[in-house]
């Protein structure tokens, strides 16, 4: 995925999973973790029905979901499914696969839900700024040329009937990868219900799913990083069978003419965003809505996306530079307060 890993909660995790030695001498803990996507995965699994299911085999339960998503939805492989829709022609239709056809109903529902916030038809803008399998770039694309890649770009250029995707727009290039990330989560998550399992927390490059308790016997709790390269604890909350996704500028970023230009891409100007949302978390029951509503808010910016997660009930939790940029401003939604670790 062209969405680069933003380790959010990775630096902290271990000592607030509660994941070492357990309480109660029967619970049995197991760690899974390798990379995927072009960031990590950690799964950590507690075996407290002693539910006797190899390792090996959970193992690859976690890889064959993890699978299923890249090979779908990533654009750096070039036989993905989602490569080759975007080589289709304006008018030409895809039947998609089950992965693929939840993910993109769920993008266009976002999107519609955000009034274009969110829009998963940013490809050729992303790759345009130097986010995506192009590589980086080393000069600014002129306005000419983002005024002519708006003819490509819009989700209303997108028609999903049943479950075949039409492409309405020559030129347009579906990317999921603000998405697909959390759905990968949901997807382990799933996987590992089937085996039986209730405990354990999914952590893909810093989208996390919780379910149950930690080896402890309490819920999971997990850290909101401080937004900045130095990272840090800002806040500590609590998962109730809940998922988590931030999207920040902090991590992710290209520099021309000792400019800083962010990863997320303001599907209106096709610019990346320049306000003062550092990073915005979202939790949500899938972590695929989390993922998307967390990209949406953050190229809403602080004004925008404060007023849309309030007026919406969205428990969402902003960290806004200050304007002399040395300090940051917090906004929580009343409805994440509950959340937070007491």
């Amino acid at each position: 995925m062209n969405k680069s890993p933003l380790f959010l909660f990775i630096a902290f995790l271990t000592l607030l999973c509660a994941c070492g030695t357990p309480t109660d001498s029967k619970v049995h803990v197991e760690v899974y973790s390798g990379p995927t996507m072009g960031t990590e995965y950690r799964v950590t699994v507690v075996n407290r029905e002693r539910i006797n299911v190899d390792s090996e085999q959970v193992k690859r339960s976690i890889e064959r979901a993890l699978s299923t998503v890249n090979d779908s939805m990533s654009t750096y492989i070039r036989d993905s499914e989602i490569s080759r829709f975007n080589r289709l022609q304006q008018g030409e239709s895809a039947t998609l696969s089950k992965a693929m056809l939840q993910v993109t109903k769920e993008a266009l529902e976002v999107s519609r839900f955000s009034e274009g916030a969110f829009d998963p038809t940013l490809g050729k803008a992303i790759r345009l700024w130097g986010f995506g399998s192009d590589g980086r770039i080393t000069e600014q694309p002129t306005q000419g040329v983002l005024e002519e890649l708006k003819r490509s770009i819009g989700y209303e250029y997108l028609d999903l009937t049943g479950d075949k995707l039409t492409k309405l727009a020559d030129g347009l290039e579906l990317n999921l990868s603000a998405i697909a990330k959390g759905y990968a989560v949901d997807l382990v998550a799933l996987e590992l219900m089937s085996l039986g399992f209730h405990h354990f927390l999914v952590n893909i490059g810093g989208e996390l799913r919780a379910s149950g308790n930690n080896a402890d016997d309490v819920l999971w709790r997990v850290a909101v990083e401080k937004p900045h390269l130095l990272g840090g604890i800002e806040e500590v909350l609590v998962l109730d069978h809940k998922a988590i996704a931030t999207s920040g500028d902090y991590r992710n970023f290209i520099v021309i003419d000792d400019q800083t230009f962010s990863h997320t891409i303001d599907p209106f100007t096709l610019k990346p965003v320049l306000h003062r949302l550092a990073s915005v978390s979202v939790i949500a029951d899938k972590a695929s809505k989390a993922d998307a509503l967390a990209t949406a808010l953050l190229a809403m910016g602080e004004e925008r996306g404060v007023a849309f997660a309030d007026k919406h009930n969205i428990p969402a939790y902003f960290i806004i530079r200050g304007r002399e940029g040395d300090e940051f401003e917090l906004h929580i939604t009343e409805n994440f307060k509950v959340n937070l670790s007491q």
